[in-house]
């Protein structure tokens, strides 16, 4: 049985028939709550998804591969599949659109795009806000298929990029300009006009930038966290912006979202937008048709795409 859990929408209906054009008619289910997903648990074999995974695990005995729509895999129970075995694939798609979200955040704060918006929403035509210089230089800490992106982008764009990643290969070095392993990023901080968060929420990256870090970046620096929320000491970078510290920083992540009278919503030269940078028009088409050669894949015994490391690669 494969069961479809798909958080951010319902699976269409050509993507079921698709599905079971692969596996055979009746083989398909779509849980559209916990206790539908509970309902087919002793009979799952494949999850696509991963809506309600955590309560799933303990009562789906035959499941074997779980493919995640999530570029991630930190916040999934990846530890308890990982023990029984099961396989996990993470979402490879939407790294390019993540990275054109990270670039484009970054380029508002470097024109001072919101501050023309704001004078357009007043009527008013006002004297030229003063722009930051140019970005010479880049961290990127995470270079997994998104980090590897921005820094792709980023040296088009002719800025000198340093990216820095817990698990060193020769592609991720051959994404930047210059590889920096172990703590070396945080010698770099000094002479960083970008430093754009990429990396995946572990114990050891909890509040990676804090106080220290943001106090060692130039007063030019912009931060883009394109990453988990979790990564920011959200109260340190906002002090960071109201006394100068900082340039300008960008958040796609807010966990918890603050409510509306809260100050980090005035809080100047901070743009937010709220979680979208993985998205447009085509996500979910192109997520089914990964999901459907994903399945033929591990139908016919031959390896996934996009397994997460330390996983195997195909069924046994």
């Amino acid at each position: 049985m494969i069961l479809l859990m798909y958080s951010n929408y319902q699976p269409s209906a050509d993507h079921v028939r698709r599905l079971e054009d692969i596996a055979g008619r009746g083989r398909v289910a779509i849980s559209r709550s916990e206790s539908d997903a509970l309902a087919h648990a002793g009979s799952t074999e494949i999850v696509l998804g991963h809506r309600y995974l955590r309560q799933l695990i303990p009562r789906a005995p035959r499941l074997r591969w779980v493919q995640t729509t999530a570029a991630g895999f930190d916040q999934l129970p990846w530890q308890d599949l990982r023990e029984r075995g099961i396989l996990l694939s993470r979402n490879p798609l939407n790294a390019l659109s993540i990275a054109h979200h990270a670039i484009s955040l970054a380029w508002a704060l470097l024109r001072r795009l919101p501050l023309a918006m704001n004078d357009q929403a007043r009527g008013v035509w006002g004297p030229p806000a003063t722009m930051l210089p140019l970005p010479r230089t880049a961290l990127v800490l995470g270079l997994g298929a998104v980090g590897t992106q921005v820094a792709k982008l980023l040296r088009g764009l002719g800025v000198r990029v340093r990216g820095a990643d817990r698990s060193p290969t020769n592609a991720k070095a051959q994404a930047c300009d210059e590889f920096l392993e172990g703590d070396r990023w945080r010698d770099a901080l000094s002479d960083t006009d970008v430093l754009v968060l990429a990396v995946p929420l572990y114990e050891s990256t909890r509040h990676c930038i804090g106080t220290r870090e943001l106090a060692l970046l130039p007063e030019n620096a912009i931060v883009i966290n394109i990453a988990r929320a979790e990564v920011v000491d959200l109260a340190a970078l906002l002090d960071a912006l109201r006394n100068g510290g900082i340039a300008g920083a960008a958040l796609d992540v807010l966990d918890p979202v603050p409510a509306r009278d809260d100050p980090l919503w005035t809080t100047p030269n901070l743009l937010i937008t709220p979680k979208v940078a993985a998205h447009h028009p085509g996500m979910q088409s192109d997520f089914e048709a990964f999901a459907e050669a994903q399945t033929k894949r591990f139908l016919s015994g031959a390896s996934l795409e996009a397994v997460v490391s330390g996983f195997p690669r195909q069924a046994t």
